[in-house]
């Protein structure tokens, strides 16, 4: 997988992924064949944070190692616990918002919205995080990450994790072609290919290995 890549999180703020909401999403986002702003998708400025009304936020896979001086990025909080769209960096015309800090307190929900609605300048506290103002067509998505470490529970087998991967990996694909997009999809943390019923097997084994022993 090359490096020079955008990433948009579907779904995440669940440390299990969230089958049922991501696919939801992602059936909306592929009918419209774009990702769209909060304005666009007629959500209101209550719902919007550092990137306000007109932006969409993505992640600059390259700079997924930088973390705030609070030890956040966009890459940990969002992309590794969703379902995430993949787009070449050369196709893309981005801001780089410009990184602050802002002390957590009560008023700092309320301080990223004012931040998030200036007309002339962008901002973030994810030094990953760059933006696109108003949509960001599905004719450049090359590809989709899923993180299937986060389908383990301590509950499951090796099997039942297995099968419940490769059965969203269908669902997924069966909602691509729906919308004729398909692409390949990729393990979030080892940009392995999906594709094969093996190595998702292998993968499994390392991730349940892995969890277990922690």
């Amino acid at each position: 997988m090359n490096n020079q890549i955008y990433l948009h999180g579907i779904y995440a703020k669940s440390e299990i992924y969230n089958s049922k909401m991501t696919l939801k999403i992602l059936k909306e986002i592929l009918k419209t064949d774009a990702l769209l702003s909060a304005r666009l998708q007629k959500m209101d400025s209550y719902s919007t944070y550092f990137n306000g009304m007109d932006y969409i936020s993505l992640c600059d896979y390259e700079k997924r190692n930088i973390l705030s001086s609070d030890g956040f990025n966009s890459y940990e909080e969002y992309i590794r616990y969703s379902l995430a769209l993949i787009f070449p960096k050369n196709k893309l015309k981005v801001i780089v918002p410009k990184i602050i800090n802002i002390e957590y307190n009560k008023d700092y929900f309320r301080k990223m919205q004012i931040l998030g609605m200036s007309d002339d300048k962008r901002f973030s506290d994810l030094p990953d995080e760059v933006q696109v103002k108003d949509s960001v067509s599905l004719d450049y998505l090359i590809g989709m990450f899923l993180p299937i470490c986060r389908f383990y529970t301590f509950f499951l087998t090796e099997s039942k994790m297995t099968d419940n991967i490769l059965e969203e990996i269908e669902k997924i694909k069966k909602l691509l072609n729906e919308y004729n997009r398909d692409v390949p999809i990729y393990d979030t943390d080892t940009c392995e290919s999906l594709e094969n019923i093996e190595n998702v097997k292998l993968l499994v084994k390392e991730c349940q290995k892995y969890k277990r022993y922690r």
